[in-house]
């Protein structure tokens, strides 16, 4: 990582260095001399072309240097990732599970609310049902009176209507206030949920981040793997050039590999590393 540092460091510096000396380069190439044609015309000098040549070979180590400097920061960024993903690991485990009994918590708040909902709710619709039952009764029995000339059944019956009436307003009232009570309740059971699906959000983030942190893992040891295979399939290519052979029995092999510091494993790389074992070290191994 050091060695890294160093090269960012240096890439930097030689950038700045190349950019401050861009102005002198282009008046040198202006004011170069120039040479004329036989008919007259004026031609590049070798002066000129030198010139251009060295503001060309400038511009063009400008344009080089940020995509070396983009491939050392991403190498830097995997090798602090390497340190750092065993804690990566356990902090997006601990948050699985933080949110997981956050969830379990809000839920059961949630049931035992939108449990007191319904019961509220079902007693207010009972309340009022029945005090509109009782009207209504009341309004029968005395229109029955009123039909058998009952005087006297009539006046009770006048009396139990005040009352109906009376205790309707009342139950109207509850009512209200029931609602009332209903409305905050609901406002309280959507907070909840808007709570509930925030903490699965959450949950379902550091499950991706648990799993990323394990598929680097597995990245990683699949590319040491790899090394096992290049250093086993440079032996065998060895053995068919010692044999005189051409090491066919790999050819078009393609492993892939991950991360900035490995490219694809092909049969290319196990054949130069098979052209420096001896014949000595295939038959020591």
């Amino acid at each position: 990582m050091n060695q890294l540092k160093q090269q960012q460091v240096a890439l930097i510096q030689e950038l700045e260095t190349l950019e401050e000396s861009l102005p002198q380069l282009e008046a040198e190439w202006r004011n170069a001399p120039s040479g004329f044609s036989a008919n007259g015309n004026i031609i590049g000098s070798p002066e000129s072309r030198e010139a251009m040549e060295k503001l060309s070979s400038v511009k063009a180590r400008i344009d080089v240097i940020p995509r070396e400097l983009a491939s050392i920061d991403n190498k830097l960024q995997h090798l602090e990732k390497m340190e750092k993903i065993g804690q990566i690991k356990a902090d997006a485990i601990q948050a699985m599970t933080d949110a997981t009994a956050e969830v379990e918590t809000l839920e059961r708040k949630k049931s035992h609310l939108n449990e007191r909902f319904q019961t509220i709710q079902s007693e207010a619709d009972q309340s009022l049902e029945k005090a509109q039952q009782a009207e209504r009764d009341a309004a029968t029995s005395y229109a029955k009176c009123l039909a058998s000339g009952d005087a006297e059944g009539e006046k009770t019956a006048s009396g139990e209507m005040q009352r109906a009436a009376k205790q309707l307003a009342t139950t109207d009232e509850q009512v209200r206030r029931q609602d009332l009570i209903l409305s905050a309740l609901q406002v309280e059971l959507d907070a909840l949920e808007a709570q509930i699906t925030s903490a699965r959000q959450r949950g379902d983030e550091s499950k991706t981040a648990a799993l990323s942190a394990v598929g680097f893992a597995l990245d990683e040891e699949w590319n040491a793997v790899t090394e096992q295979l290049l250093a086993v399939g440079a032996r065998i290519l060895a053995v068919s050039y010692q044999k005189g052979g051409m090491g066919d029995g790999l050819s078009g092999l393609e492993v892939p590999r991950f991360g900035p510091f490995h490219s694809r494993l092909e049969r290319a790389d196990l054949a130069a590393v098979a052209r420096n074992i001896s014949l000595a070290e295939l038959l020591a191994a």
